[in-house]
């Protein structure tokens, strides 16, 4: 019976990392799942995993978004354009 009580503990800590992460559970949800977090090495990566995510997209918030040259569109439509040409010249069969 205790089995099946931890592999429910486990579903339930697992569906609430990113609700942990972002601050979302109450105090008593909050616990539960640092207490499970301790004995369980998936959901410890997951916690540190979802961290780093969140780390990371921060970071790339940060960064000035790089825009493609005009002349890769320019590039782009003339291949589009000559493909098309090509095969509505060339039969089917």
């Amino acid at each position: 019976m205790r089995f099946f009580r931890r592999v429910d503990e486990h579903a339930w800590s697992r569906s609430r990392l990113s609700p942990y992460i972002d601050g979302d559970l109450s105090r008593r949800e909050r616990l539960r799942v640092q207490l499970h977090a301790e004995h369980c090495p998936e959901c410890s990566r997951g916690i540190r995993a979802l961290r780093a995510l969140l780390r990371l997209t921060e970071s790339m918030r940060a960064l000035e978004p790089e825009h493609a040259p005009a002349s890769i569109f320019d590039r782009v439509r003339a291949d589009a354009n000559s493909t098309a040409r090509d095969g509505a010249r060339s039969p089917e069969g």
